[in-house]
């Protein structure tokens, strides 16, 4: 293998190894692109091969010792359930020594010192985590009722941040001088919490506010609790079951989420009315905000009819990105939105907390995958690899070189149609994902079991593997 150190420079710290560059980023040349691609690839394999015990379950299992193709990862790939595969049990009553030993399996880092014994919710049990361990556990929202705990690393999240500066740099310009330029950060929601959404607060905090908590704009400036999202999700999940009377929750949670919804119901009005003071404030200000489509467009909307147009310095980056959330917004409304921001773009993002990377929508409406991204696209009902050529249709998978404590390959939920080998016409190399992207849930009225025939039972022994303190747990 050639090149090895730097192709660890590439795949430890992308920002760095194109010198704080977008347009170095997103024009790194095909050749160049797939090799590092793939010695990066066996260099994770054969760090990590022995290492995160998944993994190596998965390998014994099919024998892999070695990757000699591209295609060799796929049956390694982890499915979206492994991150929620312990026993439900473990969380409902506060057995965080056994989560711990669960997490264990899936990531490098050695939990053994860390005492979580006197831990009897999930946010104290975070903060335990967060103050004594190298990992910065994030989870899921746990609609489904089940909350996906991902042990990402604080190194691998600061390495990830690095990304958020560069979206003041418009692609095709040169190094800018100041590549971290200072700005107001301006987030219509809590300023703390553990879910992705708000652990990347902190990234904004240090890399685009400077570290002042003067240049940092949140609606709320409390603490998202993880127990009340968890609660929600059990008790929608139960009543959907129709189970809720049978459901034990500890009173004092319940009150909790009482409190909670009791506020919530004023949320989206709250935040309105916070964005409204936020462009008064900050008018002629450079900022960053980081906001849905439904926040944004009723804000821009209401802003126009009053006159009002052009509100920040036109350096600002107004960032966007997921769905309208049942919102009819209208064909024009991100030509709109600049208008009233005073900004000439606005990048909306392709993103999953498994993935580490801002994956931007160019003008010509593709999303571009960055460069430390190996993606694939698999057949739906085998997730067997399609070819990677042309324009191929099916269910998005990739390995994502950045982390170097858990696995980065994953299997997705979402249907892309991935175009291979012909330019955007927008300039960036590489492969690239269509505007509609589908979830196969949805598609599929809810069942999105993935399959792959070379290795399901492969991945049976290995949940069950994971799964081994069942037993402990229930005793």
């Amino acid at each position: 293998m050639t090149g090895q150190s730097e192709t660890k420079d590439f795949i430890d710290d992308p920002v760095e190894y194109f010198d704080w560059s977008a347009t170095r980023m997103w024009t790194m040349p095909r050749a160049e692109r797939e090799a590092k691609q793939w010695e990066g690839l066996q260099l994770r394999f054969e760090q990590l091969r022995e290492r995160v015990g998944y993994l190596k379950k998965l390998a014994d299992r099919d024998g892999i010792d070695e990757l000699k193709t591209l295609e060799d990862v796929i049956p390694l790939l982890f499915e979206h359930t492994v991150y929620k595969s312990y026993p439900a049990s473990l969380l409902e009553k506060s057995r965080f020594s056994m989560i711990n030993g669960w997490l264990e399996k899936l990531t490098t880092v050695s939990l053994k010192h860390v005492d979580v014994s006197q831990c009897d919710s999930i946010d104290s049990w975070i903060a335990v985590m967060d103050e004594h361990s190298d990992l910065c556990i994030h989870h899921s929202s746990g609609t489904s009722g089940t909350v996906s705990l991902f042990p990402k690393t604080k190194g691998e999240l600061s390495a990830f941040g690095k990304l958020y500066p560069l979206r003041f740099q418009k692609f095709g310009d040169p190094r800018p001088t100041d590549t971290q330029p200072k700005a107001h950060v301006v987030s219509p929601s809590f300023r703390a919490g553990s879910s992705a959404h708000f652990r990347i607060n902190e990234q904004y905090f240090e890399r685009i506010a400077h570290g002042d908590e003067a240049y940092m704009h949140t609606a709320f400036p409390g603490h998202m609790s993880a127990d009340v999202l968890y609660l929600a999700g059990r008790l929608r999940a139960a009543k959907a079951r129709g189970d809720l009377d049978r459901l034990e929750v500890q009173p004092s949670l319940l009150q909790r989420l009482t409190e909670f919804e009791a506020s919530n119901a004023m949320r989206a009005e709250q935040m309105q009315k916070f964005l409204e003071d936020v462009t008064s404030n900050l008018a002629g200000q450079r900022v960053f905000m980081a906001c849905a489509p439904t926040y944004l467009w009723p804000l821009a909307e209401k802003g126009l009819a009053q006159g009002r147009d052009h509100i920040f310095a036109s350096d600002s980056v107004i960032s966007t990105g997921g769905g309208a959330k049942g919102m009819v917004l209208p064909d024009d409304w991100m030509a709109r939105v600049m208008e009233f921001a005073g900004v000439d773009r606005l990048p909306y993002n392709y993103a999953m907390t498994e993935m580490n990377a801002n994956n931007l929508l160019c003008e010509n409406g593709h999303y571009h995958i960055a460069p430390w991204i190996i993606p694939f696209v698999l057949d739906p009902d085998t997730s067997n690899p399609l070819p990677r050529t042309g324009a191929m249709t099916g269910r998005l998978a990739f390995y994502d070189l950045l982390p170097d404590t858990h696995w980065g390959g994953f299997i997705s939920g979402d249907e892309v149609t991935m175009t291979w080998d012909k330019e955007c016409g927008c300039g960036r190399e590489g492969p690239f994902i269509d505007r509609k992207i589908a979830r196969y849930s949805e598609l599929r009225g809810g069942d999105d079991k993935i399959s792959c025939a070379a290795s399901t039972e492969a991945h049976e022994e290995a949940m069950d593997y994971l799964s081994e303190i069942q037993a402990a747990a229930t005793a």
